[in-house]
């Protein structure tokens, strides 16, 4: 049963994480940055103490008899990861709501889900919840790709008027902001699977329950996040101008509540429903918990595209390339779940 809640806590969270910007559409009389930072504020901070005293009573101690340079490690994933999330929204404004997940998410994946499989648990390549991880991964990957191609495709069939009143996309810019979004998010898993005092603390000396200490690790890594977020969207409101506009812009109340939301949604995403889920997933949680995560952010997004009228007017074709490509990720998903759940359940988990 903890497996299902697990996946589920982790599908969830991609729900919560594919729909979080969704709130910049209606934006008005704001600038990105001054939503952005608004929903930072909340999704870094705020909401992250206030859930750890909820859930982990003694985190003081916990964090006292944790080694400080684990601590400190935590929070350096967040400074680079911080960069990545400031460019992740970038990348939306730049290739659009769509096309900038596809692209971003599937470099993300590589990273994500990879890297602590190979680095941290080669021993289950070979296992049923190893081969269905690379199974599942590679067809988000071609989820990815039919998304992206969807994109791609939607971009060639807005009309030349429209068209001309577009800012012109840099294709290096854009694989700049791709590749640099890809690493610098990944750091968030990262930080869950290659540093365990903090994790063997909290739950042998404590008795932390193992759904709630990724809300330890999260609070340093998000306090990071938050400082290059601070830093870079301060720099460019002081650019723009746009500083201005948290109290005399048209429409405050508005405003601060998308603001808001956006943090609010983030957070139950990747602050709540992924720690707690990849915890109770067994060997892989990680790289399973992200892969569920990331595969059902694209499902989302993509929906969410087409509600909000991104691609109104694609011919039939463009479509279903789309509607292909969010097959591919439900079929992936599925795959990664019940592997890992037939894993745990039916065959030896050591």
């Amino acid at each position: 049963m903890t497996i299902i809640i697990g996946s589920i806590l982790c599908t969830l969270a991609g729900v919560g994480v594919g729909t979080f910007l969704l709130p910049l559409k209606y934006s008005r009389s704001w600038k990105w940055e001054n939503s952005w930072l608004v929903g930072a504020l909340f999704m870094y901070v705020l909401f992250p103490i206030l859930g750890l005293k909820l859930l982990v009573p003694e985190f003081a101690k916990i964090y006292a008899q944790t080694p400080a340079k684990d601590i400190w490690m935590v929070y350096v994933f967040g400074l680079v990861q911080g960069s990545g999330a400031y460019v992740f929204t970038y990348g939306t404004t730049l290739m659009g709501l769509a096309l900038g997940y596809s692209l971003m998410i599937s470099c993300i994946a590589l990273f994500g889900l990879l890297i602590p499989l190979f680095g941290a648990h080669a021993d289950r390549i070979a296992k049923l919840d190893g081969i269905t991880l690379l199974v599942g991964a590679a067809l988000l990957v071609l989820g990815f790709i039919l998304a992206g191609r969807a994109g791609l495709a939607r971009e060639a069939e807005i009309p030349d008027d429209k068209k001309a009143q577009r800012k012109k996309v840099s294709i290096l810019l854009t694989a700049l902001v791709v590749l640099w979004s890809g690493f610098a998010n990944a750091m968030y898993y990262f930080s869950f699977e290659f540093q365990q005092s903090m994790k063997t603390i909290a739950i042998d000396k404590f008795g932390v329950p193992l759904y709630a200490w990724g809300f330890l690790n999260v609070v340093p890594l998000f306090l990071g996040m938050f400082t290059v977020n601070l830093v870079l969207t301060i720099i460019k409101m002081t650019k723009d101008g746009s500083i201005k506009n948290y109290w005399s812009a048209p429409g405050l109340g508005r405003e601060y509540v998308l603001g808001v939301s956006i943090g609010l949604l983030w957070y139950l995403g990747q602050g709540v429903s992924y720690p707690a889920g990849q915890a109770i997933l067994g060997p892989l949680g990680v790289a399973v918990g992200a892969a569920l995560f990331m595969g059902m952010i694209m499902v989302v997004s993509n929906i969410a595209g087409i509600r909000s009228g991104e691609w109104t007017g694609s011919s039939p074709r463009t479509m279903r390339l789309l509607y292909a490509a969010i097959a591919a990720l439900v079929v992936a998903t599925t795959i990664i779940a019940v592997g890992n759940y037939l894993q745990q359940h039916i065959f030896s988990v050591s």
